[in-house]
């Protein structure tokens, strides 16, 4: 009976360390994906904004052409034909044209 005994406790412990290193090789595990996935998620973070700065960026130019061009157009109108489109209106608002 105590050899019986004796076996299952070495048994046990035996059973107590095998638990132990799955319990160190699955925190391990764990520690180095959480660190992997940390690092793909800071990458993904960092292109995120990349992009979104080009895009800023592309965007900005778009807008600044785009004023650029309404601002060339405007100052290719003539001062006769914004006095004419201002007499025009003037006209019309106070009635004296038909």
């Amino acid at each position: 009976m105590l050899s019986t005994e004796a076996r299952l406790e070495e048994l046990l412990r035996r059973a107590q360390e095998e638990a132990a290193k799955l319990v160190t090789t699955a925190r391990d595990t764990a520690a180095a994906r959480e660190s992997t996935f940390t690092a793909q998620l800071a990458e993904h973070v960092s292109q995120l904004e990349r992009d979104v700065a080009g895009e800023r960026s592309r965007r900005e130019a778009e807008l600044r052409e785009a004023a650029s061009q309404e601002a060339a157009r405007f100052h290719a109108v003539q001062g006769e034909q914004v006095q004419a489109l201002a007499r025009y209106v003037v006209d019309r608002v106070i009635g004296a044209a038909p």
